[in-house]
């Protein structure tokens, strides 16, 4: 294991912090479990790596309700519950890394795909 310094901005380590007790867990904890989920790779299925401009308007309105798929998404849950106990193996906790770097994901994907969709007309603005 390699020790670093890092310097955060006051913003940033009270999100750090924050996030360190809503997960019950020490700071720099967090923080490492933080950079795995983002830095960790999951597989991208080739229809999310399409940029979003150039999908046909049903594309963007199938990917503007995207979701992840049930089963994924009980298993999340289920594994954030046994985080909050302390009760996650090293497997499941990179499982838990995986599933919540694909949760965000699709995310990002269904916003990125709602904005292109109220860009062009086909969805009404979010806000009035």
């Amino acid at each position: 294991m390699m020790e670093i310094t890092l310097q955060l901005s006051d913003k940033l380590y009270e999100q750090a912090r924050q996030w360190a007790a809503i997960t019950q867990q020490e700071l720099d904890d967090a923080l490492t479990d933080a950079l795995s989920l983002v830095l960790t790779p999951v597989y991208i299925s080739p229809e999310l790596e399409k940029p979003v401009a150039s999908l046909s308007d049903k594309e963007i309105l199938a990917q503007s309700q995207m979701q992840m798929a049930a089963s994924q998404g009980q298993r999340f849950s289920k594994l954030l519950r046994q985080q909050r106990e302390n009760k996650l193996s090293e497997d499941e906790h990179r499982e838990l890394l995986a599933l919540g770097q694909l949760y965000q994901r699709l995310w990002l994907r269904q916003s990125e795909a709602l904005a292109e969709a109220v860009r062009r007309g086909i969805h009404p603005p979010l806000h009035s």
